[in-house]
């Protein structure tokens, strides 16, 4: 995963992508998971919103911008939540949060 996503503002596209791979760079088995993309400030959420794995064993994931997602322009951190069958969460990136950058429109 790249640590920075840039996108327009108001734009839906492109689709975010993400290998999920724990601190050793070993990629996340998402069988029996949910999978959350959160995306905010330090201080508030703007996203919370689910996930489609698109492959299971290789740890892949991708999140669909909605409208309102992309209405502020800014740099906001992103994260996936895992939260296992068995209840436990974890976050990827394990280390620190990437970020996205949504660029103004030209008015």
């Amino acid at each position: 995963m790249s640590s920075e996503f840039i996108l327009k503002q108001h734009d839906t596209l492109p689709i975010l992508t993400a290998i999920l791979k724990d601190a050793n760079g070993v990629v996340i088995n998402l069988a029996a998971t949910t999978v959350t993309f959160k995306m905010g400030t330090e201080n508030s959420t703007k996203i919370t919103g689910a996930t489609t794995v698109t492959d299971t064993l290789n740890g892949a994931v991708m999140y669909e911008w909605q409208p309102n997602d992309t209405d502020t322009a800014g740099v906001f951190l992103g994260e996936f939540e895992v939260v296992h069958a068995s209840g436990k969460r974890e976050t990827f990136p394990n280390n620190e949060p990437f970020r996205v950058v949504i660029r103004p429109d030209v008015i």
